[in-house]
């Protein structure tokens, strides 16, 4: 698995309850417009506002609706039982991978973080995909990835949300240098170009719901040596994740961004997240004009 893959938002009625129509025709959307995978119960997903019946619930929806790209399920908690049951849960339902972001509110060491993810490894056989998001939760500090790579070959890659370019840097040098299956994404769209110059996999991105095109053809331009192209599109996406610091939240800004791209979602979060008001809209509506029309 490799190239550009999509963390799905999970679309939301008015009564907070999931569109279900939403979400088959956005994954079937994303599905045409060519991405190489797609990642249900994400960050961009709201899953920490998901119960664990709504979280296998979408799980199981995802995997009837995925048909032609790879299918990643993220199964993430800060209690690590919850963390092997939607494991098991991703496995058994015939999810290609599954991805685990680390336990968050209670600050953990790295032996900590390593029991925890040795406890999901040791009880799983699908393939796992960490997922480094300090923003948000227990960072994973490149000697604990490496450990976890060497160990346990059924975690095959990570995901890297982080600024630091010299952290994703050393991922690759140091545990690709030790594993060479070993995947690395960027979660961040102004640092896929880079991430793969480096030796990266892809990127796992959130503007790739309603932007696809645009991440696609940085994918594309690269693979193909046209690096003029690939510096344009590298530099659009660029200025296109700006996005999120003109919004309260990642999941505003994505959501204001396909509302006004035209797409059925509704610009709806679960409390405690809110959706922005008109001003926030207006100038999301400015940067999407710039960056892609």
């Amino acid at each position: 698995m490799r190239g550009v893959i999509v963390p799905l938002v999970t679309p939301f009625n008015e009564d907070y309850s999931i569109d279900v129509p939403a979400l088959e025709e956005h994954v079937e959307y994303l599905q045409k417009a060519g991405v190489h995978g797609i990642f249900i119960n994400a960050t961009t997903g709201e899953f920490t506002s998901l119960s664990t019946e709504e979280m296998k619930f979408l799980a199981e929806k995802g995997r009837e609706l995925v048909t032609s790209s790879f299918y990643l399920v993220g199964t993430a908690s800060s209690n690590t039982f919850a963390v092997v049951e939607l494991t098991k849960h991703a496995q058994d339902i015939g999810a290609d991978y599954a991805v685990v972001a680390p336990p968050y509110y209670c600050p953990l060491n790295d032996e900590a973080l390593f029991t925890h993810y040795s406890m999901v490894a040791e009880k799983t056989d699908i393939p796992i995909i960490l997922y480094n998001i300090p923003s948000c939760a227990n960072p994973l500090s490149v000697s604990l990835i490496k450990r976890l790579a060497v160990e346990y070959p059924n975690i095959i890659g990570v995901k890297e949300t982080i600024e630091g370019v010299n952290h994703v840097r050393d991922v690759i040098l140091d545990v690709k240098g030790e594993r060479e299956d070993f995947k690395v994404f960027t979660g961040l769209d102004q640092h896929f170009l880079n991430t793969l110059v480096l030796g990266g996999d892809g990127g796992i991105m959130a503007c790739a719901n309603f932007a696809p095109e645009l991440h696609l053809g940085v994918w594309k331009a690269f693979q193909e040596k046209q690096f003029e192209a690939a510096f344009e599109g590298a530099r659009r996406l660029t200025k296109l994740s700006r996005v999120y610091s003109l919004a309260s939240s990642f999941g505003s800004a994505i959501k204001l961004a396909m509302s006004v791209r035209g797409f059925s979602i509704k610009p709806i979060l679960r409390p405690p997240y809110v959706v922005d008001g008109p001003e926030v809209k207006e100038r999301i509506e400015k940067l999407l004009t710039e960056v892609l029309d």
